[in-house]
């Protein structure tokens, strides 16, 4: 029976010009683990608090660089930095949706969870980022997209070892 509380920060790109990019993969993600189907076929929601960064109405004024925003900088950068103190795991998209700004926000993230010694999920079909012997290293998994995540029941698989999951 599934009882504890898993926290799950989700990191990734942010930019005002694909803000509904930036939030649909979340969304995707959180919609599925708060509406599975157990295996009598009801439908059952994980326990798991999701930390996402783009919570919040701020977010609905930030900038089409992702640069600028209501939320002083200094802000930002230590409330992300808590969601990694206390998650328990990390899923780091990889995806810019077509942008050219680099992923410099989700890269500190993934070093921070790395001195934390917190698990890393990277979703991304980059080679670049896949074959990259620090994101290689710092990662726990390695999945091409979203979909695949969700197939794999990865985030699942993490739950049930952490949480002695009756099968």
């Amino acid at each position: 029976m599934l009882e504890k509380n898993m926290k799950v920060y989700l990191c990734g790109y942010i930019s005002g010009a694909v803000i509904e990019q930036c939030c649909n993969w979340r969304k995707k993600l959180i919609n599925h683990y708060d509406n599975w189907l157990d295996k009598y076929g009801k439908i059952k929601s994980y326990p798991i608090s999701w930390l996402d960064p783009m919570n919040g109405e701020a977010f609905c004024e930030i900038s089409s660089d992702g640069l600028k925003g209501t939320i002083p900088a200094h802000a930002i950068v230590h409330k992300d930095y808590r969601c990694i103190e206390i998650c328990d795991l990390v899923v780091a998209n990889m995806d810019t949706f077509g942008q050219t700004r680099p992923l410099i926000g989700t890269i500190c993230e993934l070093a921070w969870a790395w001195d934390k010694h917190k698990p890393i999920i990277m979703v991304t079909d980059n080679y670049a980022y896949k074959a990259h012997p620090f994101l290689e290293y710092f990662t726990s998994w390695i999945v091409s997209s979203v979909d695949e995540l969700i197939s794999k029941k990865i985030i699942n698989k993490f739950y049930k070892s952490w949480n002695s999951a009756q099968y």
